[in-house]
């Protein structure tokens, strides 16, 4: 189910970015918007790649595995807030739509960073060897969230895009078989 859940979220990401690639829609593309869309893919592809952890969990009960599925629930929910709904001849300026859906989609991007921090106390019993960048990046969403101001949005795009990225290099280039 967490692959179908991500699947889903991972064939909608890549409708809407081929959509903007080939303009079909009229669409009046935002760089915001688009960097995001962009994000969405990279962490669903993250996330999918974290999951090879979860092989050494010996015992699983129904519980824990409804809490597996709160993340790629929350992500597909991002996703589909951060899609507009669209037909071929209606024009989108996706600034505004960027803005006018902008709390909802940061309020669910915040509850899946919440399940990311635990995630590892509830299967492993111990806090997430990246505890301190869930954290900064828990604290960019909230910010988000609440900030209506264009600049700071972009500022902060590019903060997460940053963060992303010096974790993923830090941290997420191998997997390892147990020994």
């Amino acid at each position: 189910m967490f692959a179908v859940i991500m699947g889903m979220g991972i064939v909608h990401l890549m409708i809407a970015i081929a959509a903007l690639l080939q303009n079909e829609l009229n669409v009046k593309i935002y760089w915001v918007h688009a960097a995001w869309l962009f994000f969405l893919l990279l962490l669903h592809f993250h996330v999918w790649w974290g999951f090879w952890d979860f092989r050494l969990v010996n015992s699983w009960n129904y519980f824990t595995y409804l809490f597996m599925l709160l993340g790629p629930v929350a992500l597909f929910l991002a996703v589909k807030i951060l899609i507009p709904e669209a037909s071929q001849q209606e024009k989108l300026d996706m600034r505004e739509f960027y803005y006018r859906v902008h709390r909802q989609f940061y309020t669910t991007m915040a509850l899946a960073v919440l399940w990311g921090i635990m995630i590892y106390p509830v299967f492993f019993g111990k806090p997430d060897p990246v505890l301190e960048w869930l954290l900064l990046f828990l604290a960019v969403m909230i910010a988000l969230a609440f900030l209506k101001n264009p600049k700071l949005h972009a500022v902060l795009t590019v903060v997460a895009w940053a963060l992303f990225l010096t974790w993923v290099l830090s941290y997420g280039f191998t997997m390892q078989e147990s020994g």
